[in-house]
């Protein structure tokens, strides 16, 4: 069974409903992309970059919304379930666990700044797109390097995250072993995006992401045996 045990700070316990909801919303987060950017937004792969700028200012509404779902609202919820993991195994495996705490919220915070530079810059490029296409076009390639250097393409950060936090649990039985070794392979999915920029990689990180976070939303959410 899929249950959560070792629970060292009984005093977290209450919290683990609250962080089993965030863990199925930040699912549904990754649900919502893949439908927007599946069947809603497609950007032709011969465009030029005046037309990729051009679709970019059109669609900046929704580019917003998916920056403000998928990496804010996303970051706000995984920090909370940072923190609730962190406090319910702080006494496990102290010095992997705080290892992995960290990198867990240093993936919080590069998503926000991941989020917040694609807003900004699509309001940068409708503001220049006219009056300056130079410098519009300057502004396209720097925001491409930063989201995708940050979280639109490598994976890294949140890759650490989960190997650290698979291999705990499978040292320490926190999880069931099937979730802790669908942990591990996750987590060395995210890390191997450091070392090729092959987009299957990207997708099988999100993909196998919708059915690691409801996976662990649902046990998070079971009364602890």
């Amino acid at each position: 069974m899929d249950t959560l045990i070792n629970e060292m700070n009984p005093a977290q316990r209450p919290l683990k409903p609250l962080a089993g909801a965030a863990f199925i919303g930040m699912a549904l987060c990754y649900i919502t992309l893949f439908i927007i950017y599946g069947a809603i937004l497609s950007t032709p792969a011969d465009a030029t970059t005046a037309e990729k700028i051009a679709y970019l200012i059109e669609n900046k509404g929704l580019l917003n919304f998916t920056y403000v779902l998928g990496y804010v609202l996303f970051a706000c919820l995984l920090c909370f379930c940072v923190y609730v993991i962190s406090g319910l195994y702080q006494q496990v495996s102290q010095p992997a666990m705080a290892m992995a705490t960290l990198f867990g919220y240093f993936w919080v915070v590069v998503l926000l700044c991941t989020g917040m530079i694609g807003i900004t810059s699509h309001e940068l490029l409708a503001s220049y797109s006219t009056s300056n296409p130079a410098a519009a076009e300057v502004i396209y390639y720097a925001r491409a390097l930063l989201t995708e250097s940050l979280g639109g393409g490598i994976e890294f950060i949140g890759g650490v995250w989960l190997l650290l936090l698979g291999a705990i649990s499978w040292r320490h039985s926190l999880f069931s072993k099937s979730l802790s070794a669908f942990t591990l392979v996750k987590g060395a999915i995210g890390v191997a995006t450091l070392f090729s920029a092959e987009p299957v990689l990207r997708d099988l990180f999100g993909i196998t992401g919708i059915v690691w976070f409801l996976w662990m939303g649902m046990v998070m959410i079971r009364q602890p045996s």
